[in-house]
């Protein structure tokens, strides 16, 4: 039987040399003369540079690590901040890169056992490889344990290279400093940054650390600050001793600068530090890319046999074993190289992925997450992260860019294939999102509502419109209009020959039986009424010209009969498309007394002009408000309190009784004609497309009152990134 959770066996000096041999190996044993050959003695300045823009995201892994001690380190990060598909695609993405780099390490001993033996290489790789993958079967505190010596003994060599290789420096060797200017650097910067790559790696084994709330912290940032000081230290002294020309074709620049200070036994004894190394760097990445297929198949984002734990163990065998057989394959028959580029690409947008889950977790209400560690310099840290990771971003060439979108394809497309259907969570940062959107709309909202209300609303009809319809939208436009404010009713009738127009409460008719009825039906309602026929090319344009010409700022219609033609005399879906006031259409009930106003949230908060309506209706009426909010039925627990608290601060807003329901169903008229069965008037925003009459028809004849769909344009007010938000959040 598997146990709950991994067992915890690592301590701190287990954490510290995990995450410094994941740092330890080519970094140093082979870039060091790529990176002179690029920024000439300022690539000491680059190894600085580089750690410093990995310390943000250890800074942040090491809080989220606190608060989430679970395998799988950065995919569970960015799965609960950003949402499964980005888990989906950093869990592949640093799994990828991970084996890439371990199974290249192995295939890199070879330009150092060339000084001991003639072997084939990726013959003897293969072999360790195995090795590697039984002692992880065996147990993390075995290997754990192999990691401790492993590291212990390369830092050893690597302290006496430095202090022993200080005094031979020649400081002559540093000028010029920067041949190839800040471009060099840059480059440079970009090309050793993958050295640091490994330090956050130690929080995909968060399960199995011992106190982790104190020792991750302290493993992750205490080995990165000995790196900070290790690699400038380690290529000062091969710039200021080592021959720099044909440094960059030079398989083993550290072997080669040792031979100038060190002698024969110093040389063989760095020889063997960098294969210990590089076992080191192979067995912490194997060691950390094995726990994420176990965190993804938990998740149910693979399958569920990766996530079997072996009772005598503890360790993840399926899920080790996979990614032991993914690099065995690599290391026989891939060239590695390139390959390890590609994978370094991808690992900077997942630091930026990183910092990105961060602050969305800082800015969610998510109750759950209590790190016990906390990152210094919030938000700060975490943008200059992200900024200084996507600008080197663009130093590793078009290849390596091309191949980190490859692999974010292949991560999605697994997710659409294998995920979607398996797993739907919340993110942190969708319910930050929601959290952000709500100040600005109740402001906007408040804005709006301490206003006098309308200046200007244009009521389009036919003639042969009835008396009830006529009272039903003066009605609404007394309520929504400023004391100041006019109302007109313009006429808007096309001529349709053969076609009379009769109904049993028809306006009277005198000389002009429609103007004397209409204004029978302002003086009951003690308003002052304009009537207008817009002249024009046709009834849709004519209106548009009139309200832009007589600054009205909203249009408020009918809708009547069974089809769109026989609704009104003129195309109110036009008109909401090209209006630049607000459009308003009521539905085919009649109003009689409004005493409960139901607000529908299902379409989007952002329309302010229906709170506001609403607000001035109840405001008129002294009706009651409900705002009701239909969620889908496998919503969560966060998307609905975000929504109502959105609407309690509305209710606090609302000059009338206000109350508010949240529902979940798949069935949207169903859950409306169950909450809003007493409702005297619904209100509902537009569809994004259209009017959304058959919607607001259905919804009427559920509940058995009158619609009121509101409309209102953009104008500028809201940015493209606040209309994805719309989409994204509700």
């Amino acid at each position: 039987m598997q146990p709950a959770e991994l067992q915890r066996n690592l301590g701190f000096s287990a954490v510290l040399t995990v995450s410094l041999g994941a740092m330890i190996g080519s970094g140093i044993f082979v870039l060091p003369g790529l990176a002179i050959e690029i920024a000439g003695p300022a690539a000491v300045l680059a190894y600085l540079l580089a750690g410093l823009v990995v310390v943000p995201a250890a800074l942040s892994k090491s809080e989220m690590a606190t608060a989430m001690p679970k395998a799988g380190g950065s995919y569970v990060f960015i799965d609960r901040a950003m949402g499964p598909v980005f888990g989906t695609v950093a869990g592949f993405g640093v799994w990828f890169a991970l084996v890439f780099k371990s199974a290249f390490a192995l295939v890199g001993l070879g330009g150092y056992l060339a000084f001991f033996v003639d072997v084939p290489v990726r013959a003897f790789g293969v072999v360790l490889a195995l090795l590697l993958v039984a002692i992880n079967v065996a147990g993390v505190k075995q290997s754990g344990g192999f990691q401790t010596v492993v590291v212990l003994a390369v830092m050893g060599v690597l302290a006496w290279f430095v202090i022993d290789g200080a005094s031979t420096v020649d400081r002559q060797a540093f000028a010029p400093f920067m041949p190839n200017g800040l471009n060099g650097l840059w480059s440079a910067t970009g090309l050793v940054f993958v050295s640091y790559a490994g330090v956050t790696k130690v929080a995909s084994i968060a399960e199995e650390v011992k106190n982790p709330g104190q020792t991750l912290p302290r493993g992750m940032l205490g080995s990165i600050g000995l790196m900070l000081i290790m690699y400038p230290a380690l290529v000062l002294v091969v710039v200021g001793t080592a021959p720099l020309a044909g440094l960059s074709s030079d398989p083993a620049p550290i072997v080669t600068t040792a031979r100038q200070f060190m002698g024969q036994f110093g040389v063989d004894l760095v020889a063997m530090t960098a294969v210990l190394a590089l076992v080191s760097m192979a067995n912490a990445g194997l060691l950390a890319s094995s726990r994420y297929p176990l965190a993804m198949a938990r998740e149910r984002l693979a399958p569920r046999a990766l996530s079997v734990i072996h009772p005598r163990t503890g360790t993840p065998v399926s899920s080790i074993t996979l990614t032991g057989a993914i690099m065995l394959l690599l290391i026989a028959f891939v060239p590695l190289l390139e390959l390890a580029k590609l994978a370094s690409a991808f690992q900077v947008l997942v630091f930026s992925l990183n910092n990105l889950s961060l602050i969305a977790f800082r800015e969610s209400n998510a109750p759950w997450y209590k790190p016990e560690f906390r990152s210094p310099l919030y938000p700060w840290v975490q943008i200059f992260g992200i900024v200084a990771a996507l600008a080197l971003l663009t130093q590793l060439g078009a290849v390596s860019i091309i191949g980190a979108i490859v692999i974010v394809v292949g991560g999605v497309a697994w997710y659409r294939w294998f995920g979607r259907s398996r797993a739907s969570r919340e993110s942190a940062a969708l319910d930050a999102l929601r959290l952000r959107s709500i100040g600005p709309l109740v402001e906007t909202t408040a804005k709006a509502l301490a206003s006098p209300g309308r200046d200007h609303v244009l009521i389009p009809v036919h003639d042969s419109i009835s008396t009830a319809r006529l009272r039903d939208l003066l009605r609404l436009a007394k309520a929504v209009t400023a004391d100041d404010g006019r109302i007109t009713i313009a006429r808007v009738d096309r001529e349709r020959e053969g076609t009379l127009w009769w109904r049993r409460d028809r306006l009277p008719r005198p000389d002009d039986p429609f103007r004397v009825g209409a204004k029978d039906v302002a003086e009951e309602l003690d308003l002052d009424v304009a009537i207008v026929r817009p002249r024009g090319s046709d009834s849709e344009h004519a209106l548009i010209e009139y309200a832009d010409r007589h600054a009205v700022d909203l249009i408020l219609g009918e809708l009547n009969g069974h089809t769109r033609r026989e609704r009104s005399s003129f195309d109110l879906e036009w008109v909401q498309d090209h209006a630049h006031s607000d459009v308003m259409y009521l539905g085919n009930q009649s109003m009689a007394s409004i005493d409960i106003i139901t607000v529908l949230g299902a379409a989007s908060p952002y329309d302010v002009a229906k709170i506001d309506t609403a607000n001035r209706v109840a405001a008129s009426e002294h009706a009651h408000i409900s705002f009701l909010h239909v969620l889908e039925s496998d919503a969560t627990d966060t998307q609905a309190q975000a929504i109502s608290d959105y609407h309690h601060r509305l209710m606090d807003l609302a000059p009338a009784d206000a109350a508010c329901e949240i529902d979940r169903s798949d069935d949207l008229i169903q859950a409306i004609r169950t909450h809003a069965r007493q409702s005297d008037l619904v209100i509902m925003g537009a569809s994004r497309s259209g009017l959304g009459t058959d919607l607001s028809e259905r919804i009427s004849a559920v509940v058995n009152a009158p619609v009121l769909v509101v409309h209102a344009p953009d104008r500028g007010q809201r940015t493209w990134r606040q209309r994805l938000l719309e989409r994204l959040i509700y």
